[in-house]
């Protein structure tokens, strides 16, 4: 997928100590943990497994993070290495710089499909 060049309304989520940003048109619903099963985006960064928060894509895909905050402002979209895209499973976009600090932008359904994958390489 070719990363775009700026994005405007994001969702800025913290999965423990990590940063991740969504873009807020793939965020059909945003919902709690109770009921729902839900990717851990945690997973990602081999951290224990928990989320706060629901992230819902229209499909049905859903990704737990344990902080949100809306991003309404436009902001460039820096290209993220191929090496790091490959790692990704492809979810990775790019990096937006908000807050002075940098923030993958990731797909929300590309990136719930990778953590369903990683479910596989830990058996």
């Amino acid at each position: 997928m070719v990363a775009p060049s700026r994005v405007r309304g994001m969702l800025l989520c913290h999965a423990g100590p990590h940063r991740l940003a969504f873009h807020a048109h793939e965020v059909a619903s945003i919902s709690t943990p109770a009921g729902r099963a839900a990717a851990s985006a945690r997973r990602a960064f081999q951290a224990p497994e928990g989320a706060t928060r629901v992230l819902v894509s229209a499909t049905g895909g859903a990704v737990g993070v344990d902080t949100l905050e809306i991003e309404s402002e436009t902001h460039p979209v820096l290209p993220a290495p191929p090496v790091a895209v490959r790692a990704s499973g492809g979810s990775l976009q790019g990096f937006v710089e908000v807050q002075g600090k940098l923030w993958p932008l990731v797909g929300l359904v590309d990136f719930e499909r990778f953590l369903q994958g990683l479910v596989g390489e830990a058996a």
